[in-house]
């Protein structure tokens, strides 16, 4: 990879901050309120947002948008750190990635603060059993609901495949995807499912 500028973390479940990755990456961190006292106890410069606050980073600004979720990482610190979603905006292009979360209203109102959004990098996975998870995280039907809230150009779909966190086959999520996107008739191009390496 090229030089990193920034690491975003979402919210301080293990698998979206793993530590020894963040340290070996060696990039400054954005994360959401109550983490910059975890990283500088840790000798790593972070900066911390509440939802809808901004930070820049050289040209790109970066914004911390709210999601249904929650956090925590040892038995007595459950949501004592704020979990959310970014928006980066460059000079050419607007990215949104949500962090884990479920479907809720929240997907509009980014959507029209933000007008066109190039890229909606959205969770498609850790959705089985529905009665559990869904306070949590989207399925890919819901996943698709919130691109088109959203109003984005491009879906690129994220969170499958790589850890066992539910209970749905790990090649599920984008065999759903696929035939919801089909019968919602949005074109193939807009819905991307990338290869582990693969650039867009």
């Amino acid at each position: 990879l090229p030089k990193i500028d920034a690491v975003l973390v979402s919210h301080g479940h293990y698998d979206h901050l793993d530590l020894p990755t963040i340290q070996a990456v060696g990039a400054p961190v954005v994360a959401g309120l109550g983490l910059e006292r975890f990283f500088r106890d840790r000798k790593v410069f972070a900066t911390e947002l509440a939802w809808w606050s901004s930070t820049r980073v050289g040209p790109v600004e970066i914004t911390f948008v709210p999601a249904q979720h929650w956090s925590r990482r040892g038995l007595f610190d459950t949501n004592r750190t704020l979990w959310g979603g970014f928006v980066v905006k460059g000079s050419s292009a607007t990215v949104y990635h949500s962090g884990d979360t479920a479907y809720f209203d929240g997907f509009a109102e980014i959507g029209e603060r933000f007008g066109e959004i190039d890229a909606a990098l959205l969770p498609i996975g850790a959705y089985d059993p529905a009665w559990f998870m869904k306070t949590m995280h989207l399925d890919p039907e819901q996943a698709l609901r919130a691109f088109l809230d959203l109003g984005a150009r491009t879906f690129v779909a994220m969170h499958w495949g790589t850890f066992k966190l539910a209970d749905e086959p790990l090649d599920e999520p984008p065999v759903r995807l696929e035939a919801e996107r089909a019968r919602l008739g949005i074109p193939p191009e807009r819905v991307r499912v990338l290869a582990v390496g693969e650039s867009m």
